[in-house]
């Protein structure tokens, strides 16, 4: 885990090095698979970062990050968000951020790794298996119940893209259009979720700067690879390296029960 230190100087040694190089890593990852597929920054990077930096703070820099590439993605996609689905699903995910920051703050290290890891093993098991989606996922209702639960699994977890997929699958969302709109839908919810917790993540200056390099890198390497890419490849390698990360983050939680 890495520690931040804002006031003493920085310990570089081969423990900090290798831990940044994994920061910037995941935070790399969740970017270009983000400007890819249009979800998927918190998939990739939320089991990694919750690891790495515990599952409060770990959740909470998801949350900034995911936040920042969604607007910048935004700001190349914009004339093709369909803002009132945006809204259906936006008003819902913001009420549910109320409970959930309440819980990502007071619940204890142990369990929060545990329960996160679980939220995610749940969410990418579903979005696996469930072929045809229930009608309450469908409409308007079925926009509300995707944010709602998209909002609290986003405040604890770091992850809202599966509830949102399985909306944009059950209405048949063109692809595209869901692409464009989820980056605004996740701009306003990221905002939500870091003014309710009302914290910013614990890093230093070495930190901050890997993730804005990693950042600024997935996105580009996105805009380069996206016409490129498959769908069905990119969001399986989201898959396989977020049921990895949520698996290491569950055995994480239960080893500090131990």
């Amino acid at each position: 885990m890495i520690d931040a230190v804002a006031l003493d100087p920085i310990p570089v040694n081969a423990d900090y090095v290798w831990a940044l190089a994994a920061l910037g890593g995941a935070t790399f990852l969740g970017a270009s698979t983000q400007r890819i597929t249009g979800v998927g920054f918190a998939l990739v990077a939320a089991p990694f970062l919750s690891m790495l930096l515990g599952p409060f703070n770990g959740v909470l820099l998801v949350n900034a990050l995911g936040t920042l590439t969604s607007l910048l993605v935004l700001v190349q996609v914009f004339r093709e968000v369909e803002f009132r689905r945006v809204l259906l699903m936006l008003g819902p995910a913001i009420v549910a951020i109320v409970p959930g920051s309440w819980v990502a703050i007071h619940m204890p290290s142990s369990l929060l790794s545990i329960i996160v890891g679980a939220m995610i093993i749940v969410a990418l098991a579903a979005s696996l298996t469930v072929r045809t989606p229930p009608v309450l996922l469908r409409g308007r209702l079925g926009a509300g119940i995707a944010g709602f639960i998209s909002g609290f699994m986003n405040v604890t977890a770091g992850v809202g893209g599966p509830a949102v997929a399985a909306y944009a699958q059950a209405s048949q969302w063109q692809h595209r259009a869901f692409a464009a709109s989820a980056q605004l839908y996740f701009l306003g919810v990221g905002l939500a979720s870091l003014a309710a917790k009302r914290e910013m993540p614990a890093l230093d200056g070495l930190q901050w700067l890997s993730c804005g390099l990693a950042l600024t890198g997935g996105i580009v390497l996105g805009n380069v690879l996206g016409p490129r890419v498959p769908p069905r490849a990119s969001m399986t390698a989201v898959l396989v390296l977020a049921f990895t990360g949520a698996v290491l983050i569950l055995f994480r939680g239960v080893a500090m029960l131990a």
